[in-house]
């Protein structure tokens, strides 16, 4: 099928008419490699044979290009296939006879012109052409002129200069820009053009007809897109790609386009391959220095890498740009297409591998990026010497910097290769790879730190390397990470005292043994200690010192062993002293977030943590985005911003992907707090389940079951949901963890109590809660522990304690909290109506104040409630109701009630309707709230 060729194949049949009539000429077909010379040819040739042309053909070739007369021998073989043996016979003889050969003998094997001699071949060709054209005209074609032997070419001159005298018309084709088109026998057949068809390539509605055509359907535009783009318009890639597109089934479709960009037809590689051969060697080794330098190949650096001088790299740049592999306008190599990626594919391994070290080294010594020269050693089998390793490792350094630390990971993978598997370069090699990793792949960076350590020479190499990762990623059963970490410090301590670098090297360890050992009642104890030695004003110089008061202050805190107000004062000077970077995720300074949080101090802290996410999006990894966005969901939490907060955790948790590792064990627990408090059960429970050490982290294991507490409660199995509160309790008191804060398991266990109707075991609970809150002395945590107490207090007692709460609530910044203090107060049976009146009000414009919708809402409907009287004593539970209600709120069936009553099922199922009806639910899974938020205290 040949297309868009209307003008060219015109200009053709004007030059047979010529011819025919007696002027004949010379048609020179020029185009690049593919673009369809040979088949533009075969149209000619179609035209000539319906002419009544006598047509001769030849066929050059890079391999024949030594073979004598090579093309004059073809053209005279068709002599045979032209015509009747009798005229053929006659031709031949009047060129034997022009040529003073011997006799002419039609037949037999040896062909009568065999014994033409390079001297005699001019005329004799001149001859049998004059001769043929005194009876018919005739058209001599040649395809790709440029591979003819030089005593072809000769041959053709004489006849081509007396065309115009006879009927004969020339038609030569020639591959522009190829070195051997530039020999004086091809110009001078050439120059001499009567008509030059310059054959270009397809336009997008050229390539659309093809791929219609071969696919027997219109394409998708973009379809179409791909193509020509990948093809730049050349018919024989078009073609080739369409064709291997049906081999695998792709319809042109738009869904299909990226895999049709992929395609890499072996009829395209075999022809750039058979070119690249026939070209000479400095025409091949361009093309491969381009292709390794890629966007780096300048001049000076192609001709270096090239071993050619300037003559010969401009010479080579000329074929393969008229070739189609070379921009027009530029010197580098057309990026996307297809030829591209073949070239670089078609490359020898071992020339590949030469080349492309031999660029690393020349990129990194005329000073362009450490990562361009880096890439070249990315793809090759051996890395030659230790300039090799440098130039990676001094990449990885520039992707750090720049904010890309997979990259960085990638090069010192790359170096780590070709290291010895032993020795202190090694070793140092992957502390860098796992300080790269700890941005994104905390396992692995755990894994190559117990590695390294062995290997490196001095302690402090070592210690060094320790400390490189954060407390919150050094999960203690993880990759022996512990042990490694507590054989450094113990060879750390037997060195020199006064050495101010081991000294500080030595706070930072024992820091991270804290951390790590906070779960060990016995440790916390010694770390209580160590806490009172340093004084109500510890030394916070230092970055080993600071870390070293972080520690155990995390200590002291989740011990409930010293005051939120203590605390959070050293907090606050820690955190002055710390510059908000994505670092501050691998030091102590998360711990120092979670206590002001805890507190409700966290004056400063949502500005500190913004800019620190700002530079880490720019320049840190998936591990400190989500560490800070954790950091950020409990500040927010803490200011009573649930909204904001969920936000953060679903981040959190999207960052922290099966890549990383997961989330680090504090991270993971204090997202899971969040989620809790945001009534998110779910999506704690998802969180603490995936953590690969929640069975084996006691607190996680306690938040673990708080959450599935949670979700039972919500299903009304109260005694379930009481269990797994008592469970979380016992992990926590298991490790001597009593802040609430951490795990607020106990004023949980009070409420289902309540539902229960055990009231003593409801209010110990809860006044549990309230007396290690007052130890603690946040005031937001003391008001949800006085709230709980409140609920679950009968009488005028219950009011006195909801008064409390309020009254603790006003003084902090916690306007949620204060919101659902209020609300518990408006709604307690016991409160009097005025009281009762302006507490849902105020819990109602804080509510619409901050937003809480679903809050504001449920505020609303119990004012209603209340303005309506329709919380009359018609309208309350009778005695029988809730005892009923209560029972199956507690989780009973209706044969339990009725066996535990004495009463009849009939008569359980109209208390349970009446029930319903009257707290306005629709069903037993809203029972148990519907009865708390109404007040309805289980029957003594």
């Amino acid at each position: 099928m040949l297309l868009e060729r209307r003008s060219e194949l015109t200009q053709a049949t004007s030059a047979l008419r010529r011819a025919a009539e007696g002027e004949g000429c010379l048609l020179v077909v020029r185009g690049p490699l593919g673009v369809g010379r040979s088949t533009f040819l075969e149209t000619v040739a179609a035209l000539a044979d319906a002419e009544d042309f006598l047509t001769l053909r030849a066929q050059a070739a890079a391999a024949e290009e030594n073979f004598t007369l090579g093309v004059v021998r073809q053209l005279a073989d068709s002599v045979l296939v032209t015509a009747p043996a009798d005229d053929s016979g006659r031709w031949l003889r009047d060129a034997a006879a022009a040529a003073d050969t011997a006799g002419p003998h039609v037949t037999g094997s040896v062909p009568p012109w065999s014994s033409v001699t390079p001297r005699q071949a001019p005329r004799w060709l001149t001859a049998l052409l004059a001769s043929m054209a005194s009876d018919r005209p005739v058209m001599v074609m040649v395809d790709d002129l440029q591979w003819s032997d030089s005593e072809s070419l000769l041959a053709l001159l004489p006849s081509l200069a007396q065309r115009r005298q006879n009927r004969i018309v020339f038609v030569l084709s020639v591959l522009p820009g190829d070195v051997r088109g530039t020999r004086d026998q091809v110009r001078q057949l050439l120059e001499p053009a009567d008509r030059t068809v310059e054959l270009t390539a397809l336009s997008r509605d050229g390539v659309r007809l093809l791929v219609e055509e071969a696919c027997d359907a219109p394409p998708h535009g973009t379809f179409v897109d791909t193509l020509l783009q990948r093809s730049g318009g050349n018919p024989l890639l078009v073609k080739a790609l369409v064709d291997e597109a049906q081999y695998q089934q792709l319809q042109p479709t738009e869904a299909n386009c990226a895999a049709a960009a992929a395609l890499r037809p072996e009829r395209a590689r075999r022809r750039l391959t058979a070119f690249l051969r026939s070209q000479p060697d400095h025409v091949r080794r361009v093309a491969y220095a381009l292709t390794v330098l890629d966007d780096a190949a300048d001049p000076q650096l192609v001709t270096y890498l090239a071993e050619i001088d300037d003559d010969r790299r401009a010479e080579a740049i000329d074929v393969l740009r008229l070739t189609g592999l070379v921009a027009q306008h530029s010197g580098f190599l057309i990026p996307g297409t297809l030829l591209r990626d073949l070239l670089e594919e078609s490359m020898p391994a071992a020339e590949r591998t030469a080349m492309r070290s031999v660029a690393a080294e020349l990129l990194h010594r005329t000073g362009h990026p450490a990562e361009l020269a880096a890439e070249q050693l990315m793809s090759v089998i051996t890395l030659h010497g230790p300039q090799a390793v440098e130039i990676l490792r001094t990449a990885a350094d520039s992707a750090l910097r720049r904010g890309s630390p997979r990259d960085a990971a990638r090069y010192l993978r790359r170096a780590l290769l070709d290291t010895s598997p032993t020795g202190p370069d090694r070793g140092r090699l992957l502390i860098d790879l796992a300080t790269a990793e700890r941005s994104f792949a905390s396992a692995a960076s755990l894994r190559h730190v117990a590695e390294a350590v062995p290997l490196l020479e001095s302690v402090w190499e070592r210690a060094d390397a320790v400390t490189r990762l954060g407390p919150l990623l050094m999960d203690p059963a993880a990759f022996r990470i512990d042990s490694v970490r507590r054989a450094v410090a113990e060879e750390l301590g037997r060195s020199d005292p006064d050495d101010w670098t081991e000294r500080e090297l030595a706070l930072r360890l024992e820091a991270r043994e804290h951390v790590l050992s906070a779960q060990d009642p016995a440790h916390v104890q010694r770390a209580l200690r160590r806490f009172r030695e340093l004084g109500p004003t510890p030394s916070l110089r230092t970055t080993g010192e600071r870390e070293l008061v972080t520690s155990l202050m995390h200590v002291a805190f989740v011990a409930n062993a010293a005051s939120a107000e203590e605390l959070s004062l050293l907090c606050a000077r820690l955190l002055e002293r710390e510059t908000p970077t994505p670092e501050h995720v691998h030091s102590t300074t998360p711990l120092v977030i979670n206590i002001l949080a805890g507190a409700g101090r966290t004056d400063g802290a949502a500005g500190w943590l913004r800019e620190a996410h700002r530079l880490a999006q720019r320049t840190g990894g998936d591990v400190e985005q989500a560490v800070i966005r954790a950091e950020q969901a409990l500040v927010a939490l803490a200011d009573g911003q649930l909204v904001h907060a969920r936000q953060k955790v679903v981040q959190a948790d999207a960052l922290a992907g099966p890549d990383t590792g997961g989330l680090p064990t504090v991270c993971a627990a204090v997202l899971a707090i969040v989620a809790l408090h945001t009534e998110e059960p779910q999506l704690a429970e998802q969180i603490l389940t995936q953590h690969r050490l929640h069975t084996e982290n006691q607190h996680l294991a306690a938040l673990l079951h708080l959450a599935r507490g949670t979700l039972a409660a919500g299903r009304g199995e109260t005694r379930t949901a009481l269990v797994h509160f008592q469970t979380a309790g016992r992990r926590a008191e298991r490790i001597g963890w009593y802040n609430p804060v951490a795990v607020p398991w106990s004023s949980c266990a009070a409420l289902m109590h309540h539902r229960l109707g055990e009231h003593e075991e409801a209010v110990a609970a809860a006044r549990l809660e309230v007396e290690r809150s007052r130890t603690w002395g946040a005031p937001v945590r003391l008001g949800r522990a006085l709230v709980t107490l409140g609920r679950v207090s009968q009488g005028r007692e219950g009011v006195t304690v909801l008064e409390e709460a309020v009254g603790v609530l006003e003084n902090a910044t916690n306007e949620l909290e204060l919101c659902k203090a209020l609300y518990a107060l408006g709604t307690h049976s016991e409160t009097d109506r005025r009281r009762r009146s302006a507490a849902l009000k105020r819990a109602h414009e804080l509510a619409v104040g901050l937003g809480a919708d679903a809050l504001a809402e449920k505020i609303a409907r119990r004012r209603d409630e209340r303005v309506r009287g329709t919380s009359s004593a018609t309208d309350r539970l009778t005695p029988s109701e809730r005892k009923v209600a209560h029972l199956a709120a507690a989780g009973l069936s209706n044969t339990e009630i009725s066996a535990r009553l004495g009463t009849s099922s009939r008569m359980v199922e109209k208390h349970l309707t009446n029930s319903y009806r009257k707290l306005g639910i629709a069903g037993r899974p809203d029972l148990a709230q519907a009865l708390e938020e109404r007040g309805e205290t289980p029957p003594t």
